[in-house]
């Protein structure tokens, strides 16, 4: 069992350092926050990876901690001297033998238990900008919380006073120094406990080198500022082709111990080769008895599978562009019941208009035989308008409304092969994955009889950790860790809309991408004769870059174009019947979705009609104005949470407006030769407005 080390660091942040607590907690989370002491916003910045962060507090601690900017904006006005200690931060790393869900859970855990339970209130960051680094800063408040909600003191009062009569205060209890190692102990313990409890063979100790009885030299912490400058000079040095020297006097004190300790592994190496090599065989021959793919090799199911099975599954291997397993042919089929649906809308909508084409017929005819001047020739106007058609141009819109149909028709029963074809391979591939996948089961987990809990997919998960991280979760463990999975899968998925986003996005970098490489073309006809050999190498380089590029824009265009339809079906499925859907285009669906993503449900069409253009300035105005009357009522400045409340509005009304623009001018040109829906609410009015004035005149 292999034991290693994690940091684990306290520090103090203080305002006598020129520090405010409000840019850290600034930095670690990755938001905007505003310094009320200092009169400025801080923002940095961006992770890679955005940061997890949420804050934990005390049962009798008051609500607005929960808010990271207030938090520590009233850290800075209690604390009034210019010594102040702002507030304590601990930074531990976490293993990445976890993931997220177990990170997040391990690290509340220490939290709850060493911190929140005693008062204090915990602002937590997790970072994942590197895989191989996820680490925690935990910025503590200094002093507690009393139980109405006040703040407390940093060293608790004694109940004595002394001969003046003032009270006298004791040591703060969070200052004792051997609260470190005792945080330390206890974050050990938890790591190794979750170690024990996912059946990881690894421990943490988390003593000094000596203490452990270890030859090597610990390494100084660099920190994030120090880690930064060291990045940059890499870089550096990077571009211009030098090797990488140290800039900064902590990396040049770890350069030096680095060396220190590789003398010492060799001096070392003599003694443990034996006892390496006995080992690396040992772990060679378990490698190779529960090594899943040798086992299958050897099984020979490959061969064992017909010529129909392989092509079903290289099918399903070219449509989903991954390697074939379960849970990405059980993802396929899925692809192929909403193709299934979509196909079924298709047919309605043909069959629909087929009986539309043959109801215009006969009410054309009607049309053309009744006398002028008469109900009947009227109502068979209407009639013919409600279908979609004018008496002026029937003739010519007959014939081109039956042209289109006919190539529907044909593209819909095109489509309808190639669907029938392919889900039978889908499904056979399926089916066969499905008896392969509790095949592989059996063979590492050795037939063990608990494997009958599990559903074949359940089974799949647990292969494709073992191919991915060589770890065999232990059958009792399974659907724990199953779950986990999946809760932490859907909360990564993202919408239509976000994918659309960050796909345009993608399009923009190629683009910029692109502008590069031509700026790089120029720069090298300076050197075509006075440099040849830089030049035929920047060509190669562009030519490369080139070739990446081409690659790129296909992904990315395709990609758009897949979702720009996605999200005009996935409207048309929110607003069934609706002839305006048909219209749609790409632009007009992601505000739909949009809306109702952040509505979290579908708005109806009369809600988003009634922000047509004439009701804009309204809208606006309306919330203009109650902010202008909150605004008078505290002259000196305007609540924070109207502001934020007034902006978000905006941000909805403009977005509903747009949609209600583009909704209203597809339901007039879906519906040319009738009436809108709004034209026709309005007439309704008028109707009604009418009548009621002629029963006015009447009674009188």
């Amino acid at each position: 069992m292999s034991s290693s080390s994690l940091h684990f660091s306290v520090n103090i942040i203080s305002r006598k350092q020129g520090r405010s607590t409000v840019a850290c907690a600034a930095y670690r989370s990755d938001e905007s926050l505003y310094d009320e002491r200092n009169e400025r916003e801080f923002r940095f910045k961006k992770h890679e990876v955005k940061p997890e962060s949420f804050i934990l507090a005390p049962s009798h601690a008051p609500e607005w901690v929960n808010d990271r900017q207030r938090l520590w904006n009233e850290v800075e006005k209690v604390e009034k001297v210019w010594t102040a200690q702002l507030s304590r931060e601990v930074v531990v790393a976490i293993p990445n033998e976890l993931n997220e869900q177990q990170q997040r859970d391990l690290i509340e855990s220490f939290v709850k238990n060493e911190f929140v339970e005693k008062g204090m209130v915990a602002d937590v960051c997790i970072h994942r900008d590197h895989t191989a680094n996820p680490h925690a800063h935990i910025m503590l408040t200094m002093r507690p919380f009393n139980e109405d909600g006040s703040w407390g003191s940093k060293r608790p009062f004694t109940g004595e006073r002394d001969e003046k009569g003032r009270k006298v205060f004791g040591t703060n209890p969070w200052d004792n120094r051997e609260n470190v190692q005792l945080w330390r102990d206890r974050y050990q313990d938890l790591v190794n406990q979750e170690y024990q409890r996912l059946n990881i063979e690894r421990r943490i100790d988390l003593r000094s080198y000596e203490k452990q009885g270890r030859e090597e030299i610990p390494t100084v912490h660099l920190g994030h500022s120090v880690s930064a400058m060291e990045k940059k000079a890499k870089e550096e040095a990077q571009q211009k082709g030098v090797e990488y020297r140290p800039v900064t006097e902590k990396a040049q004190i770890n350069q030096s111990i680095q060396q220190a300790n590789e003398k010492i592994k060799e001096y070392n190496k003599d003694f443990t080769e034996l006892d390496r090599k006995i080992v690396d065989f040992e772990e060679k021959k378990r490698e190779i008895e529960s090594d899943l793919k040798r086992s299958l090799e050897k099984s020979g199911y490959w061969n064992q599978m017909t010529d129909k099975e392989k092509i079903s599954v290289m099918y399903v291997r070219n449509r989903m562009k991954e390697d074939v397993t379960l849970t990405v042919a059980l993802k396929c089929q899925s692809q192929f019941e909403n193709w299934g649906k979509s196909l079924d809308k298709k047919e309605e909508g043909l069959r629909k208009e087929i009986e539309d084409i043959k109801a215009s017929k006969k009410l054309y005819e009607s049309y053309i035989k009744a006398p002028e001047n008469t109900l009947e020739k009227d109502g068979a106007q209407r009639k013919l308008g409600r279908l979609g058609f004018s008496v002026s141009n029937y003739k010519e819109e007959l014939q081109k409304r039956s042209v289109e149909c006919k190539k529907a028709i044909e593209s819909y029963r095109s489509e309808k092969e190639k669907f029938v074809e392919n889900k039978e391979r889908v499904n056979d591939t399926v089916q066969l994955l499905k008896e392969v996948t509790i095949d592989q089961s059996r063979i590492l987990y050795k037939n063990d009889a608990k494997l009958q809990e599990l559903h074949p997919q359940e089974m799949d998960r647990l292969l494709q950790e073992f191919r991915e991280r060589g770890r065999i979760i232990p059958l009792d463990q399974a659907k724990e860790f199953v779950h986990s999975y999946e809760r932490q899968t859907e909360n990564k998925q993202l919408s239509v809309v976000e994918q659309y986003d960050k796909f345009k996005k993608d399009n923009q970098f190629v683009v910029n991408w692109a502008r590069s490489v031509q700026r790089k073309e120029k720069e090298a006809e300076s050197l075509r004769e006075t440099n040849p050999v830089e030049y035929a190498k920047m060509q190669q380089d562009i030519a490369k870059q080139k070739e990446a590029i081409a690659e790129r824009v296909k992904l990315v265009k395709t990609s758009i174009h897949v979702l720009e339809k996605t999200m005009i079906a996935k409207v048309r499925e929110q607003y069934p019947e609706q002839n305006w859907t048909q219209k749609l285009n790409a632009s007009t669906a992601r505000k739909i979705l949009k809306l109702n993503e952040q509505e979290k449900r579908i708005v109806p069409v009369g809600e988003i009609m009634k922000h047509v253009s004439q009701d804009k300035q309204k809208n606006s105005s309306f919330y203009q104005d109650k902010f202008e009357n909150s605004r008078q009522q505290n002259s000196k400045e305007p609540r924070k949470d109207f502001e934020e409340m007034y902006a978000k509005n905006r941000a909805k009304e403009e977005l509903m407006n747009g949609i209600a623009d583009s909704v209203k001018d597809l339901i007039d040109d879906s519906d040319k030769g009738r009436k809108s829906d709004i034209d026709r609410v309005l007439d309704e009015n008028s109707r009604k407005s009418q009548s009621k004035n002629r029963g006015q005149g009447f009674s009188r």
